[in-house]
């Protein structure tokens, strides 16, 4: 097992993941034994803060701290972008860090509070410019949550999806479950990650989620969502996704689950 997660908090002291180096390396350790062998650092980042410069000093310090300790685990470069109207001038100026250096950012909604009004017109300008907006944990958002028309306009304005394995299995709460599932039949569950934060977390029980994602879209699915789909973002190419389902023409209409198998493979 080679895992690959494109959503983690293990930088030490930087935001609310661990607070401490050894904090950082318990979480690292917890990854691989679950089969992780790569992560993304993503600390949370708004207005140019922490700058690049200070994550990738974290990064290289935890980095040669697993290699001293042998623990078999690579840590690239990323940050969870809170949205603000500037993010596409910081871009510009170098003061946010895309997934390793890629086209493509993790760009962070509010949960709680309504989205921004400049939300959608934002996506196009990051698409326009070559960008590529990654929505992490959309299933948490509860604009989102009520309204799968947008969830389905901010997709086609350029954004793609990633959600928290943890929304699988319930982990997260029900109306979080019915929302993966809903976007998971729409074709809309483009990435997973785990989010985790500490090596306490049950979100690093990903064996459960992806027992369910294979029994649900069938043998293999895990695999691309674990392996080939991150390692192709990571490459920087162009993701192979599947065409997203329209919004029915009623509101209120609810998204019931398939009973039968669906596809990731793009066709």
């Amino acid at each position: 097992m080679h895992y690959i997660d494109l959503h983690n908090h293990i930088l030490p002291a930087i935001d609310d993941g661990p607070r401490t180096m050894e904090q950082s390396v318990d979480l690292a350790r917890a990854l691989v034994s679950v089969g992780f062998n790569t992560v993304v650092a993503t600390p949370h980042t708004c207005e140019g803060k922490p700058a690049p410069a200070v994550i990738l000093k974290r990064l290289n310090r935890l980095q040669a701290e697993l290699d001293h300790r042998s623990i078999a685990l690579k840590v690239l470069p990323g940050a969870e972008q809170h949205i603000e109207p500037y993010t596409l001038e910081l871009l510009r100026e170098g003061k946010i860090l895309t997934l390793n250096n890629t086209r493509y950012l993790l760009l962070e909604l509010p949960m709680f509070q309504p989205l921004p009004a400049y939300t959608e017109k934002l996506i196009y300008s990051l698409t326009a410019e070559g960008y590529c907006p990654v929505i992490p944990h959309p299933e948490r958002t509860l604009d989102l949550q009520s309204d799968y028309r947008l969830i389905y306009r901010l997709h086609k304005a350029g954004a793609i999806y990633q959600v928290t394995w943890g929304a699988l299995t319930g982990l997260l709460g029900p109306a979080v479950r019915k929302t993966a599932y809903t976007m998971l039949e729409a074709n809309l569950c483009h990435l997973f990650s785990t989010d985790a934060h500490d090596a306490d977390s049950p979100l690093l029980g990903i064996n459960k989620a992806a027992a369910v994602l294979e029994d649900y879209l069938g043998p293999g699915s895990a695999q691309t969502l674990l392996i080939k789909r991150p390692r192709a973002l990571l490459a920087d190419q162009e993701l192979d996704l599947p065409v997203a389902a329209k919004p029915k023409k009623s509101a209120k209409k609810k998204y019931p689950l398939l009973k039968m198998r669906r596809s990731i493979t793009g066709h």
